[in-house]
């Protein structure tokens, strides 16, 4: 594989049924996902994330464009090529789907057995991972004695007891409670990572946001940035409080990200940076704290994004006022933590060429 993407998609759409019910549910997906990265594909029920998440499973045949997965093209492939690239993939689900006759320690080693390459070292393999997600002493329990966070344990250690080169989680926090679902996205986490896999994580939980590498957001079968969603779920917020006309909302919105962007320029937030965002937020718009609190959360939702956002929407609301006060206060959110990163200073000049900014700050003219 070597500098190969473990996934790469292109162009992908899918469709269920035929003629009348013929019914497109995936439309031109394309992106890469290499060893080691972790990505959270986030959207609405229905929007087509299973669906995409099966292709990238081998768990159906690809219709169009290209899969490939582990350098295996999945397009079109047959029953024993699927099966294939499926025993390197661990899958974990919503419901741990754990045998309840077996005990965990044999539901575990079921996985290594399926794997049809049985090996001198795999009971010691078992114990191994068991202990990796502190179910050692659990070892010999059946399902049913053990809580919902352990049964989720026990199926992420039955998902990478076979070194998986992908780990694909479908939901896998949504029957926990906030501790032990932070606790499970944890582990897959450091799991993944000591391993090298490659992880999507399919997640409506927007507490665990902050260990993607990248987050896909998928819509209505359309892959799109998250700067885009960020920058629109706050416009509509906005708006819906009839508090701001729509260019003032989007402003607003593209605003408020930029500065978590500076923020997040060298990697970690400080409680000096959030203050200050706060800050330029509440006398920028004169909003409540639960308001500013709301965008923070939207803006901050994708940390390491690049904006994609169309200039022909924004640079409509940056007079040279706005202009001026936009590049100040990303500059005062790079000095809030008393020093400035040449990180910093490289991330605000992107933002400043994305919006069609001087470093004066004021709009370029056509």
């Amino acid at each position: 594989m070597s500098t190969e993407a473990r996934i790469a998609l292109d162009g992908v759409s899918y469709c269920f049924g035929k003629g009348a019910l013929r019914k497109q549910v995936l439309f031109d997906i394309a992106t890469q996902i290499n060893g080691g990265e972790i990505v959270i594909l986030t959207g609405p029920s229905g929007s087509g994330k299973t669906t995409l998440l099966t292709l990238v499973g081998a768990l159906r045949s690809a219709q169009e464009g290209s899969v490939r997965v582990l350098g295996q093209e999945l397009l079109n492939a047959r029953e024993r090529k699927l099966i294939k690239v499926r025993r390197q993939i661990g899958y974990i689900f919503q419901a741990h789907n754990l045998l309840n006759s077996l005990t965990i320690g044999q539901n575990v080693q079921m996985a290594l057995q399926l794997n049809s390459e049985k090996r001198k070292d795999d009971k010691r393999r078992v114990i191994e991972v068991l202990q990796r997600v502190g179910l050692a002493e659990h070892e010999h329990k059946l399902p049913r004695e053990l809580s919902g966070g352990q049964k989720q344990r026990a199926g992420i250690a039955r998902a990478l007891v076979n070194r998986p080169k992908i780990v694909l989680a479908d939901e896998p926090t949504a029957s926990l409670d906030k501790k032990s679902g932070r606790d499970v996205v944890e582990l897959i986490e450091d799991l993944a990572r000591e391993d090298g896999s490659a992880v999507i994580l399919v997640t409506h939980d927007n507490r665990i946001l902050d260990v993607a590498d990248r987050i896909l957001h998928v819509e209505d079968g359309r892959m799109r940035s998250m700067s885009e969603v960020v920058s629109e779920g706050t416009s509509r917020m906005l708006n819906l409080l009839e508090k701001h006309d729509p260019n003032s909302a989007n402003y607003l919105a593209t605003f408020a990200f930029a500065l978590a962007r500076i923020a997040y320029a060298d990697g970690e937030v400080s409680d000096a940076e959030r203050e200050k965002i706060r800050r330029i937020l509440h006398e920028v718009a004169d909003l409540k704290e639960s308001e500013v609190e709301f965008i923070m959360e939207l803006s901050m939702m994708q940390r390491r994004a690049k904006s994609n956002l169309d200039n022909r929407i924004v640079n409509p609301a940056l007079d040279e006022k706005r202009a001026k006060h936009f590049l100040n206060s990303l500059h005062a959110i790079a000095q809030a933590d008393g020093i400035t990163t040449s990180l910093e200073l490289i991330e605000i000049d992107a933002i400043a060429a994305e919006f069609g900014l001087h470093r004066k700050g004021i709009p370029k003219t056509s």
